[in-house]
C-alpha cells in the first residue's frame, strides 16, 4: 500500500485514492472529462513535438479501468500512439511503430466531436460509447459507437459534409 505521511502515532497513513471518473457506460455525448481534447492534444505535442496528428480516439480502456485519449502522431516514418488518462493528463503509454512517410493530419476543428456525436445520435438514437476521428479511404470521418440497449452499433460522420451514415 502506498503511503504519503505518518500519523501522529507514527503509523503510516494510506495515500488518497485516485479521483473516480465516469464508468465504462458513460455517454460521451453528455460526459465531460477534466482533460479535454485541447489539453490532450497539447500533451501529445509535448510528447512528440511537431508531430502530425493522424488519429484521435476517446475510449474506455478496461485494463486501466479508465477513459483515455489515444492520439496517433507521426514524424517522418515514426508513428506514436500516445495514450493519455482523461482524468489526470498522465501519459500512460507511448507505443511506437513505422508508417508511410506521407501522414495525413486530422482536424477536429472542422467538425467537433460533440457535433459528430449529435449527428450520429440523430441518425441512431442511443448513448455514445466511444468515438474515433481518422482518415479512412481518403475521407476524414468520425466513427461513433452508439449504445442501443444491449448492443453497440457504428455510425460514421463525414467531416467535410457533416453527413451521418451507417455502413
Amino acid at each position: 500500500m502506498a503511503t504519503t505521511a505518518m500519523s501522529p502515532t507514527g503509523a503510516p497513513t494510506p495515500a488518497p485514492a485516485p479521483a473516480a471518473g465516469p464508468g465504462p457506460d458513460a455517454d460521451l455525448a453528455t460526459t465531460t472529462f477534466p482533460v479535454g481534447l485541447d489539453q490532450a492534444l497539447a500533451v501529445a505535442d509535448q510528447t512528440v513535438p511537431g508531430g502530425i496528428v493522424t488519429k484521435i480516439e476517446l475510449t474506455f480502456e478496461r485494463p486501466a479501468n479508465a477513459w483515455v485519449w489515444k492520439i496517433d502522431t507521426q514524424q517522418n516514418t515514426d508513428q506514436h500512439e500516445i495514450t493519455i488518462d482523461a482524468q489526470s493528463a498522465q501519459v500512460i503509454a507511448d507505443d511506437r511503430d513505422q508508417e508511410l512517410s506521407a501522414p495525413v493530419a486530422v482536424d477536429p476543428r472542422k467538425l467537433t466531436p460533440a457535433d459528430a456525436a449529435a449527428r450520429a445520435t440523430a441518425l441512431l438514437p442511443g448513448s455514445v460509447a466511444e468515438w474515433t476521428l481518422e482518415y479512412d479511404d481518403g475521407v476524414q470521418r468520425y466513427s461513433v459507437d452508439i449504445r442501443t440497449g444491449n448492443t453497440t452499433e457504428d455510425v460514421n460522420v463525414d467531416v467535410n459534409s457533416g453527413t451521418a451514415y451507417r455502413d
